[in-house]
Order: C-alpha cells, then sequence, then structure tokens
C-alpha cells in the first residue's frame, strides 16, 4: 500500500513540477508579445499558482514517505522530526526537497508579481520551475552511480526532465487554450495556430533531447542488457513506453504537417470551428498520452535496477 502511494505521490510531482515549469515557459517562446498584450485569456496564471501550491503539499508529503521509507518505522506515528532531519542533512535527495522547496517560493513570488512585472514574473517562474523539476533527478538511477558516470547519469536525467517539461507544459497549455470556451474569436484562433506552427522547432528539439537522453539513461540503468526488455517488469514498462512516446510523435507530427495547416486555411475562409474541434481532439489525446507514460515513469522509478532480471 506505502509502494502505491509513494508512486501516485511521485506520478502528481513529476506532472504538477512540469506544469510549474512548462506552463510560463511556453509563455514567453510559445506566444508572441503582442498577441498577450492585447489577448489576456493568453495567460495561464491560475493554473500556475495552484501548480505551484500543490507542488509544496506533494513535495512535503514525498519527504515524510521516503523518510519513512529510509528510517524503517512501521507507522508515520513513529516518524520523528529527528529522522526527517538526518535524512535532510545526511542524503541527498533531502538536500533536493529544501532546494524544491526554495525554488516554489521563488517561483509563487513571481506568481505574485504577475500584475505589475509580467514578463519579469514569467522568467523568474520559469527558471525556479526548472530548479523545482530538476530536482527530481536526485531520486533516480543516477544514485547508483559513483564518479563521473554519477554526474553523465545526472545531466542525462536533468535534460530528459527539463525537455519533457516543456512538452508537457506546450500540450497542456494547447488544451487550456482550446478548451476555452466564449474565446474563439478570429484573432484568438490565429494565435492559437501561429503558436502551433511555432512550436514546430521547438518541439523537434525536445525529441532529439529526450530520444539521446532515453539512450544514455537506459545503457547506465540496463548496462546495455537488452535481454531484460522481455524478461522483467522493468523492461516491459519500458517497452510500452516507447511505445506510447511513438504514438505521440505521430500526433505530434500530424498536428505540424496536416491539422495545423488545415486549421491556418480554414481561418482565412472563416470556417475553423471544424479544423478546431480536431486539433482540440488531437491535442487533448496527445495530452493522456502523456500522463499515461508519467504514471509509466514514477512506477519505473520504484523498481530497482538490481531486481530487473528474473
Amino acid at each position: 500500500m506505502n509502494d502505491l502511494i509513494m508512486m501516485t505521490v511521485r506520478f502528481f510531482l513529476y506532472l504538477d513540477l512540469m506544469l510549474v515549469f512548462g506552463l510560463p515557459f511556453f509563455e514567453i517562446y510559445g506566444i508572441k508579445k503582442a498577441r498577450r498584450e492585447v489577448e489576456p485569456t493568453l495567460h495561464f496564471r491560475s493554473f500556475i499558482f495552484f501548480a505551484v501550491l500543490l507542488g509544496m503539499v506533494l513535495t512535503v508529503l514525498n519527504m515524510l514517505l521516503v523518510s519513512n521509507a529510509m528510517s524503517g518505522v512501521t507507522d508515520f506515528r513513529e516518524l520523528s522530526l529527528h529522522i526527517i532531519e538526518m535524512v535532510i542533512e545526511e542524503t541527498d535527495v533531502g538536500v533536493s526537497w529544501v532546494i524544491r522547496l526554495v525554488a516554489l517560493l521563488i517561483a509563487l513570488a513571481g506568481v505574485l508579481l504577475y500584475q505589475r512585472h509580467q514578463q519579469a514574473s514569467r522568467w523568474i517562474i520559469t527558471l525556479s520551475g526548472a530548479v523545482a523539476l530538476g530536482t527530481l533527478a536526485w531520486g533516480g538511477h543516477a544514485v547508483m552511480h559513483d564518479g563521473i558516470h554519477y554526474y553523465l547519469h545526472l545531466l542525462s536525467d536533468l535534460v530528459h526532465l527539463v525537455a519533457a517539461g516543456t512538452w508537457i507544459g506546450a500540450l497542456a497549455a494547447f488544451a487550456i487554450l482550446l478548451l476555452r470556451q466564449g474565446h474563439h474569436n478570429r484573432q484568438y484562433v490565429e494565435t492559437v495556430a501561429e503558436s502551433l506552427t511555432g512550436f514546430a522547432t521547438t518541439g523537434t528539439l525536445i525529441v532529439v533531447a529526450l530520444s539521446i537522453s532515453a539512450v544514455v539513461n537506459y545503457v547506465y540503468i540496463a548496462e546495455g542488457v537488452l535481454s531484460v526488455l522481455i524478461s522483467s517488469t522493468w523492461g516491459g514498462l519500458l517497452l510500452a513506453k516507447t511505445g506510447l512516446f511513438g504514438l505521440m510523435l505521430l500526433l505530434a507530427a500530424a498536428n505540424r504537417y496536416h491539422l495545423g495547416p488545415q486549421l491556418e486555411h480554414t481561418i482565412s475562409l472563416g470556417e475553423y470551428d471544424k479544423s478546431l474541434s480536431l486539433m482540440r481532439r488531437s491535442i487533448l489525446t496527445e495530452f493522456v498520452i502523456a500522463i499515461i507514460i508519467l504514471a509509466a515513469v514514477a512506477w519505473l522509478g520504484m523498481l530497482s535496477p538490481s531486481d530487473m532480471r528474473k
């Protein structure tokens, strides 16, 4: 039962921190400044504010769960402040909790600055969100290495997290924009279409970063052994995750080369409702698949590399 709770908290932490980082980052690179200034519905402040607060709660909950597991106590009531302090002071994951909470507090300050200095606010939240997201790497498999391999694996994990956070943030942003009711005037739809087109280059960089870092992580975790893919739960999950990632790539390609240009074309005709509906369905499907992949990642992180081979 505790493992299930731990996995659930890990999943929501991944999703939440990717939104804290990815949503404001998308506002910076994905929506033109002129568009943001004339269209207030393009802002995601309320979503980011909720995500930052939830991130703090999840971090504290994760802190309690991990401290409980490390201490070996059988009941939460036996978990003392001294045990938590020891985990924080003597482990890398403990230090990562402190860094994450500080980063989220800075992000919260950035959210509160939004009304007066929007651009500065976006950069503060994005950078602090990136730090908060990056701290998740210290809870991954990189800790099983020493020396240079520890840092290389950790760097690969960080690249993977940031790339995934950028993609998740963009999908969430598109989903929010496409699901909002009462704002689908021509100017609004043009902004969405422009953002979809502009995301093409960023999307390519994301796929490259995710692919390279995934290969590096596999080599480090499985030591390049292919048999674990078919002889373990870990391998089966990894194959399923890879298959879902491939499906996301197909949907992304359809958005870029078919649905996006189709939406731009119908805008000029003034008949964009059908194309907008198709794009909404595609983005939401891609977002749901991404969430399933994050659930698989949360589960994979609970499996020990030493137990992969049956």
